[in-house]
C-alpha cells in the first residue's frame, strides 16, 4: 500500500474547512444592509426598497431553491446584481442563508 494515501486524504480532510464558503458572513457583507440582520428587512434601506422578507412563510412557500438563487444573481428591482460578483458557491451560499431564516 502506497503511504502517501492517508497522508494525502488527511491533507484533503484538513483543508476541506478552509475552502467553504461562509455564507452567513457573505449575509452581512452584502445583504443585511437591506434585508437586516434577522432577514426580516427591518433597516431604513429595506424600508424604502421594499426588500423581501425571507421569515414570512409565503416567501419561503413561493419561492424554490432555484428563484431564490436567480434573484440573487440578476438582482430584482434595485438590488444589485452578484452573477460577477459573487462565485456561485458563494451564491448557493447565501440561497442556504435566506432559508434558514424561514425556520426560525
Amino acid at each position: 500500500m502506497d503511504r502517501r494515501l492517508p497522508a494525502f486524504a488527511l491533507l484533503c480532510a484538513l483543508a476541506a474547512p478552509a475552502l467553504a464558503v461562509d455564507g452567513p458572513a457573505l449575509y452581512q457583507q452584502h445583504c443585511a444592509k437591506c434585508h437586516g440582520e434577522t432577514g426580516r428587512a427591518d433597516t431604513w434601506r429595506g424600508y424604502l426598497s421594499f426588500a423581501t422578507d425571507f421569515t414570512k412563510g409565503t416567501f419561503q412557500r413561493n419561492n424554490t431553491d432555484e428563484q431564490v438563487l436567480a434573484a440573487i444573481e440578476r438582482g430584482p428591482r434595485i438590488m444589485p446584481a452578484y452573477r460577477d460578483t459573487l462565485s456561485v458557491e458563494e451564491r448557493k451560499a447565501l440561497v442556504r442563508v435566506v432559508r434558514g431564516f424561514g425556520q426560525r
